[in-house]
């Protein structure tokens, strides 16, 4: 991987918009930003095992700003993208095809077994998103949703 285009892509992956899965809405829903840190108003601790996330559901409030602590507690690597289902099933669909691709999606977490990571991220608009684990064999079961409830 080359290790100069890391803040390019940083900023590129945390300031795009995306959309609610059809089956939740069909609005636009911006998924948020990252956020600042003095503004965080709770943690919410995130459990990769193998096939699941857990919980599978959160439950946040347009604007507020969370700290993520996701936590991979299974026994290979796992990944957390979060996004509409279109661009999970994408994502998905992608590493079924190219499986040792280096990839590089919006709101994308990668971890080994293991591994723990933290992501500070205000919730910007009410709604759905999703979030998955992408990998080959991993997508139908790692599903998950973040439902931003309106103030």
């Amino acid at each position: 991987m080359n290790y100069r285009i890391i803040p390019l892509l940083a900023l590129f992956l945390f300031s795009t918009n995306s959309y609610s899965s059809a089956g939740y809405s069909s609005r636009e829903i911006d998924i948020g930003r990252p956020g600042d840190s003095d503004k965080v108003s709770h943690t919410i601790k995130l459990t990769q095992v193998d096939n699941m996330f857990l919980p599978a559901e959160i439950k946040v409030s347009e604007g507020e700003t969370v700290r993520l602590i996701i936590k991979n507690g299974g026994n290979n690597k796992h990944e957390m993208l979060m996004g509409s289902m279109a661009e999970l099933k994408k994502a998905a669909n992608t590493r079924r095809r190219f499986p040792e691709k280096d990839h590089a999606e919006i709101h994308l977490m990668q971890l080994e077994p293991g591994e723990q990571k933290e992501l500070i991220w205000q919730f910007t608009s009410a709604g759905v998103i999703d979030f998955a684990c992408p990998l080959p064999g991993h997508f139908k079961k790692m599903r998950g949703t973040i439902t931003v409830e309106k103030k």
